[in-house]
């Protein structure tokens, strides 16, 4: 059994297509002259990218600057505000023993 997929048109017209599509309806896909849609005639939603996973920050040391230190506060739990109130001082006082 042959994959179908609907198709809309220039003037909104619909068609229902066996895929892969011919070789001038793949050309008029290509060129926007055709757009794959849902059955029902609205827009595919385009599967969301997964975020990249990010690396955790690395723990700085006691001459890090404090926007590393804020960085470290934040991945501790520290509220971004919270952590960017506190002095240098207070930062590592506080979250240089944290892992």
């Amino acid at each position: 059994m042959a994959q179908t997929a609907h198709f809309k048109g220039e003037g909104g017209h619909m068609w229902e297509m066996d895929l892969p599509l011919r070789e001038q309806h793949a050309r008029d896909e290509k060129e926007g002259r055709l757009v794959r849609v849902n059955p029902d005639g609205s827009s595919l939603a385009e599967p969301a990218e997964e975020p990249a996973a990010q690396e955790p920050p690395k723990k700085p040391n006691k001459a890090s600057s404090k926007a590393d230190w804020v960085t470290w506060a934040a991945h501790q739990g520290a509220g971004q505000e919270e952590a960017e109130s506190l002095t240098l001082a207070a930062l590592i006082e506080r979250f240089h023993s944290a892992e």
